[in-house]
């Protein structure tokens, strides 16, 4: 197939139906660039459709393995509440749901279209799920505190819709996560089939300006001075860092503190399943991840295989060091142990040894920079004859 054989169409008009749109996005979850907006949300179980509550009903509901909260509302952009009113809509949805009992939204779920039983059904048979009581505890969490993903799902862009993001993320106080993804719609002229190209247009992080508060009905923001605006952070990494507060209750500060004070070399962190601390290089155009720390807590320390072993084997050598562990060197495995089989945690690292894990990174950096600063060898095949 080639471009010239794809048409774009409009939704709505003659060809299908926000409605069709639900059940689409309900059967193919996949089709939503969840990873692109929560990247640390595990896989999107699509729980019901027109699931109702004290503002309406939502058009689409998902759980995740972990608990995690999405909830979707479609608007063909040629719809004229395609404005600050879905924003408005959705704002009511987070608001009806903050602090409901994790009994009442699960009766709230099962009335909807294709709604289950139980909560626990969706994801009882995924290799990842929580255990039922942890995933009650995670869900009813969620609800507790109106953590949760919202998007606004249509099938075209208009001029204001990256403004309404701004609009958002300039009055919103809460722990949810908005975005707006575009669903454009292309149609084989010779097969008619429809391809759905996912794209997510903006998208705010949670950034805490104020305190919701629900006053009969009626959401407001009270704004909090500027110097105590916290930084802005995904649901995914908030609920990452809680999951390190259950292990000690400053890790999360002994964390953040240790990637600030690596920050002026160019760290940075990135998660998905766990969180990587990755840095690039200049000299050589390469970026190298130094590992992870998993949300169990372990610290998986490595570096890609290219690196010269005369750097990544003092890395290795002196984080084992620190925690009291060996160096495990295997073909294709390379780690630090403790008690010979287990990774050390993080907490075994920060705070207490947070200016010599910071010194090791700056001296690895430093060796990164200078490897790849150096000139290739020159190679001497010898005269022409």
């Amino acid at each position: 197939m080639v471009r010239a054989d794809l048409e774009r169409i409009n939704l709505g008009s003659g060809n299908h139906s926000e409605a069709w749109l639900q059940e689409l996005i309900h059967a193919h979850p996949t089709i939503l660039p969840i990873s692109d907006i929560e990247p640390g949300f595990g896989q999107l179980l699509p729980a019901a459709r027109e699931v109702q509550c004290s503002s309406g009903f939502i058009d689409n509901l998902y759980l995740t393995p972990s608990g995690e909260i999405v909830l979707v509302e479609t608007k063909l952009w040629q719809n004229s509440q395609m404005r600050r009113e879905v924003i408005a809509q959705a704002l009511s949805y987070v608001a009806a749901l903050t602090g409901m009992p994790f009994h009442s939204f699960e009766a709230a779920v099962r009335k909807g279209q294709h709604g289950p039983k139980r909560l626990y059904d969706l994801v009882a048979g995924q290799p990842d799920a929580l255990g039922e009581p942890e995933f009650f505890d995670a869900v009813s969490l969620n609800l507790q505190r109106g953590r949760m993903l919202v998007m606004v799902v249509g099938d075209g862009i208009r001029s204001e819709t990256e403004a309404l993001a701004q609009l958002l993320q300039s009055h919103a106080g809460s722990h949810f996560t908005f975005a707006l993804v575009e669903l454009a719609a292309w149609r084989n002229t010779k097969t008619k089939d429809i391809l759905m190209v996912p794209t997510t247009l903006a998208h705010t992080v949670m950034i805490e300006r104020g305190v919701v508060r629900l006053v009969q009905g009626v959401m407001t923001v009270e704004l909090t001075p500027k110097g105590a605006q916290p930084k802005a952070q995904s649901i995914s990494m908030e609920q990452f860092m809680e999951a390190m507060a259950k292990r000690a209750t400053g890790l999360p500060h002994a964390i953040n503190a240790f990637i600030e004070a690596l920050e002026p070399y160019g760290v940075y962190t990135e998660l998905n399943a766990a969180l990587t601390i990755k840095v690039f290089i200049p000299e050589c155009e390469k970026t190298v991840g130094f590992g992870y720390i998993a949300k169990n807590g372990q610290f998986w320390p490595g570096l890609p295989g290219w690196v010269p072993e005369h750097i990544w084997k003092p890395y290795l050598e002196a984080i084992a060091q620190l925690v009291g562990g060996t160096l495990m060197i295997k073909p294709g495995v390379r780690h630090v142990t403790v008690n010979k089989h287990a990774a050390p945690h993080i907490d075994q690292l920060l705070p207490k040894h947070h200016a010599q894990l910071v010194g090791i990174f700056e001296q690895m950096i430093g060796q990164l920079r200078l490897e790849g600063a150096k000139p290739p060898p020159i190679v001497n095949f010898g005269e022409a004859q």
